[in-house]
């Protein structure tokens, strides 16, 4: 899974390509989470205890480990600048479930990067894990998130109230979902 570089068509001014990250990549993942660590962290817990290279390597590593139902993690990289990425995470193999997860630095939003690593990693799932159900949770607030959910052909099943806490308050999420050929007419869109 995401062996090679792919290539990835955005409208970032810089080519852009897709690759899987890990624990060799901990110094670059926490430079690019401290640069925009306020903008990342604004729906997102990662971002405060990746911000530093023992940090960044530990989260990688789980990744790298598969701990816990993650499988990838692929960062999008415009030169030596990464500038967002994708994962895919509680993967239950039994029931061909998984949840798709994505950001972007402030400089690389509205270019595409999202959607395009977002595309990549769908097809990752139905092709490499066989995925059924492709699962997307967005704070309810985080508007952007669920447009381009939307966007990429996920549907709105509901909202969990009060379901986590962020920096001592609580949140809603939106959850939606592809299933079965929704995933399939989702990757022949990209």
């Amino acid at each position: 899974m995401l062996d090679e570089p792919i290539p990835l068509s955005t409208g970032y001014p810089e080519p852009v390509e897709l690759r899987r990250l890990g624990t060799a990549d901990a110094d670059a993942f926490a430079r690019h989470v401290a640069a925009d660590e306020r903008h990342l962290g604004e729906h997102l817990p990662w971002p405060e205890v990746t911000n530093t290279p023992e940090g960044a390597a530990d989260w990688l590593g789980k990744y790298e480990r598969q701990e816990d139902g993650r499988v990838l993690v692929g960062g999008a990289w415009s030169g030596d600048e990464l500038i967002g990425g994708a994962l895919l995470l509680h993967y239950d193999a039994t029931y061909a479930n998984v949840e798709l997860g994505v950001w972007v630095v402030s400089a690389a939003e509205g270019t595409g990067v999202a959607s395009a690593a977002c595309r990549e990693l769908i097809r990752v799932a139905r092709d490499d894990l066989r995925a059924q159900r492709i699962e997307w949770q967005a704070a309810v607030d985080n508007t952007r998130s669920r447009r381009l959910a939307e966007k990429l052909g996920f549907t709105h099943e509901g909202s969990l109230r009060s379901i986590y806490e962020l920096r001592g308050r609580r949140h809603s999420i939106d959850v939606l979902s592809l299933i079965g050929e929704e995933i399939d007419q989702a990757v022949a869109r990209g």
